[in-house]
């Protein structure tokens, strides 16, 4: 046999002393203070941070490379990306917000407020919704029939609130119909009839001040109520833009879920929220529309559902919230239980080098440095555990 040969070695200066250290690559390194890995593979100094506006809150950046601001006061101002900004709106309280984009019209939303922005007003998002009136009889010349009567908010703007109570009025003949609604300060009611014995509802008055108005003729149809049974969008999710409707994740701590609502098409206001949504597992921590899906993703698991509502599971590990970027492909890049994330397709570059120890505070976001474009997330706070599912619980099976 043989005996072994061994290389001569003249001198040890140390590991990987034929590569530059900065190119080592992220799986070589134990620990990185203050350093990022560009597009080559080498390490750099981080870049620090500069101020712009003092004294803010709340910040969003737009698709268009535009910055909505909020300040302590709840002085709303949009940023351009020259430097210049201007004032929108103020008393924009309840922050900080979830944002998000539908047309030309971004949305903001807490556990207290609900805010639309318009490139011309910044409105409450959502109208109140209205019971059914209470009705009562006069004199009047009123076919017979049975009556469907209902109320609904407008808004300053034009926009119509929803209704969630019809009340019914038999009428003999040679009568007229009394109807009142509570006023709401800053709107006007309108009022709602059905032809008799119709299921239709259309725009027959204008209720004064008081809320209180009689009826004793028929009157000319108004446009036809199209907001039965639709409430404003439920505070406190997360929201993003689905297609033409809007989205709002909401969590029901009681059966550790999350709801999803889906707004009308078009009508980013109108919520029918017993009919218009869908049930996942765990808390909501990210909400982000990808092309023409949605991505759902909560502390227990990864979703995308398509534009017809059929959803798709991704991954059984879970989103960290307000992580969430976007790229100039579309895709989007967010941090996971797992590490950092692109999706579509769905890809983890820093499984192979990375245990995250997440935080329970977080924000990420991409910046572009000499060159090369990075994903940074910053955390702090107590370390999040991750969500560990339940044992699987046969049911009991009884056998007669």
């Amino acid at each position: 046999m043989a005996e072994p040969t061994f290389p001569f070695i003249a001198g040890f200066k140390g590991l990987n002393n034929r590569l530059n250290p900065t190119a080592a690559g992220p799986q070589w390194l134990i620990q990185a203070d203050n350093a990022l890995c560009d597009d080559a593979g080498y390490l750099i100094r981080r870049p620090g941070y500069a101020s712009f506006l003092a004294n803010i809150t709340d910040v969003f950046g737009t698709m268009d490379e535009r910055l909505f601001a909020v300040t302590a006061t709840g002085a709303l101002y949009e940023v351009y990306s020259d430097g210049s900004y201007r004032q929108r709106a103020t008393g924009f309280v309840g922050g900080p917000f979830q944002w998000a984009e539908l047309g030309y019209a971004a949305f903001a939303m807490s556990e207290t407020a609900a805010w639309c922005i318009y490139p011309d007003r910044v409105v409450p998002w959502g109208i109140s919704t209205l019971p059914e009136p209470s009705v009562g009889v006069s004199a009047g010349t009123f076919p017979a029939g049975i009556y469907l009567i209902a109320a609904a908010l407008v808004a300053p703007d034009g926009r119509l609130g929803g209704s969630v109570g019809v009340a019914s009025l038999a009428l003999n003949g040679s009568q007229g119909i009394v109807a009142h609604s509570p006023p709401v300060s800053g709107y006007t009611t309108c009022l709602y009839l059905s032809p008799p014995d119709g299921t239709e509802l259309y725009q027959a008055a204008t209720l004064p001040g008081d809320g209180l108005t009689t009826i004793s003729a028929p009157v000319a149809e108004g446009p036809r109520l199209e907001t039965l049974h639709c409430y404003p969008p439920p505070k406190g999710g997360r929201i993003a833009r689905h297609g033409n409707r809007m989205a709002v994740a909401v969590w029901e701590p009681q059966y550790d879920r999350t709801v999803l609502y889906w707004s009308k098409p078009d009508a980013p206001h109108w919520f029918e929220l017993d009919k218009d949504h869908a049930l996942f597992a765990g808390r909501p921590t990210v909400l982000a529309s990808v092309q023409n899906d949605l991505f759902v993703g909560t502390d227990r698991a990864l979703h995308s559902v398509d534009a017809a509502g059929n959803v798709l599971g991704l991954a059984g590990f879970g989103a960290v919230p307000d992580t969430l970027s976007y790229l100039d492909d579309g895709r989007i890049v967010l941090e996971t239980d797992r590490g950092p994330m692109t999706y579509p397709p769905l890809a983890l570059p820093a499984d192979a080098a990375l245990s995250p120890d997440n935080r329970a505070l977080a924000t990420g976001g991409v910046i572009d440095h000499a060159g090369s474009r990075y994903f940074v997330a910053a955390m702090r706070g107590q370390v999040r555990p991750k969500v560990q599912r339940p044992p699987f619980a046969p049911l009991a099976v009884t056998v007669t």
